[in-house]
């Protein structure tokens, strides 16, 4: 374990130390809740905004993926985006999207909250280039999946946030004022961004021609066989991750009878377990040096606590919350882990480029999920068998992830 610590090649000389790790991991962490939370925003209150609309509440997966879709789009120029102008004025763009996008979705307008998402799904896109590149330089090779899945605890951290201020500020202040409020946190963030980009932008590239390299990162992708078995596991979690965070609330308010400010609390808890299993998944997967084999654990327990949410139900709601709180564990255990793992095989200067092709399979599970699982619900009346049904896939990407492990041995 002596070159556990060695850092990273690219790490420059004025970025060195546990404090610059710190301020990093804490502001990518934060850049990450924020978008996370804006993405989500409108699924934690999606049964009072569609009531106030007009429309069924199971149309906020269309929402959802017109986010991921632009995010995957996004993620194909990222690597370029983010040489260009470094990480930190991409994190500040990111968060500029969100400044726009917040408002946009409490307009009351379909058409205006449909432009909101892509426009958010912009800024989403850019979270994960930008912040690898900058992890990256100043964590320990030894450390990497723990750091990686700390930045990542941001998503089910957002999660949280949304889950308890979004439905709070809907009951007592009206939903749409809540959405305008929230504007206010990515504002602050650029801000934050604007002092450290003297350091974290002091190697870009301004000469980087963006459309000359928007192709670098996913032919990097599909010529290296882990970098594919990444893209692809990524793919397949995504879509029962973002089904939870997306449908969780619809389903307790709709067919249990929970009240939308006790199944936004739900939803908090489910995402601080995810949050945790973040963490934990890791360090686990740091301690055993076995990435993939992390990967598979956590796939098919999520797949397995997917196929049981039906049965559950009938148990009570305890029961019904603390499965729901495994499999948000679980499911958002991987991020962290692919994207360390992506990011320690990427070449020297590339890891946002690497990132970002990794990250375009990724994205296309989250484009699919939400509007593919609002498609089953329709046909089949129900969210526990919905469930169900893309628990079977994440057992599939278990299975592929387990494969690789023993292809990764050898």
């Amino acid at each position: 374990m002596a070159q556990a610590d060695t850092p990273h090649p690219s790490t420059p000389a004025d970025i060195p130390g546990p404090p610059r790790l710190l301020t990093a991991l804490l502001v990518t962490m934060a850049v990450q809740m924020v978008s996370t939370g804006g993405a989500l925003a409108l699924s934690t209150i999606a049964p009072i905004a569609a009531a106030a609309l007009g429309v069924a509440p199971a149309l906020v997966g269309f929402q959802v993926s017109l986010v991921y879709l632009a995010a995957a789009v996004t993620s194909v120029m990222a690597g370029g985006i983010v040489r260009r102008f470094g990480p930190a004025r991409a994190s500040q763009i990111s968060m500029a999207t969100f400044v726009i996008a917040l408002p946009a979705f409490g307009s009351g307008s379909l058409p205006l909250m449909a432009a909101a998402a892509l426009i958010a799904g912009f800024g989403y896109g850019l979270n994960n280039p930008a912040a690898s590149q900058i992890l990256i330089r100043v964590t320990p090779e030894g450390r990497r999946n723990t750091v990686f899945s700390l930045k990542q605890a941001g998503v089910p951290l957002g999660g949280v946030t949304a889950g308890l201020a979004f439905p709070a500020m809907a009951v007592a202040l009206g939903w749409q004022s809540g959405l305008w409020l929230a504007a206010l946190a990515p504002l602050a963030l650029i801000l934050v961004l604007q002092r450290l980009r003297p350091a974290w932008d002091a190697d870009r590239e301004p000469g980087a021609r963006i459309a000359q390299d928007w192709m670098q990162g996913p032919r990097l992708t599909l010529r290296e066989a882990p970098l594919r078995a990444l893209g692809l596991l990524g793919l397949l979690y995504s879509m029962l991750q973002l089904s939870l965070s997306t449908f969780t609330v619809v389903m307790l308010v709709t067919e249990h009878g929970w009240s939308p400010v006790a199944a936004g609390s739900a939803l908090a808890l489910i995402q601080a377990s995810g949050a945790l299993g973040r963490v934990i998944w890791g360090f686990l997967a740091d301690r055993l040096g076995a990435g993939f084999l992390v990967l598979a654990i956590v796939g098919a327990i999520s797949g397995a606590g997917a196929l049981a949410i039906g049965p559950a139900a009938a148990a009570g709601p305890g029961v019904q919350l603390a499965l729901l709180c495994l499999i948000g564990n679980t499911t958002n255990g991987w991020n962290g882990v692919m994207l360390a793992e992506a990011a320690r095989r990427a070449p020297t200067g590339l890891v946002g480029a690497v990132t970002g092709g990794v990250l375009i399979l990724t994205f296309g599970g989250v484009v699919i999920g939400p509007a593919g699982f609002s498609a089953a619900q329709g046909l089949t009346g129900s969210y526990a068998a919905t469930f169900a049904l893309f628990g079977l896939v994440s057992l599939a990407g278990a299975a592929f992830a387990f494969r690789a492990h023993l292809a990764n041995r050898r």
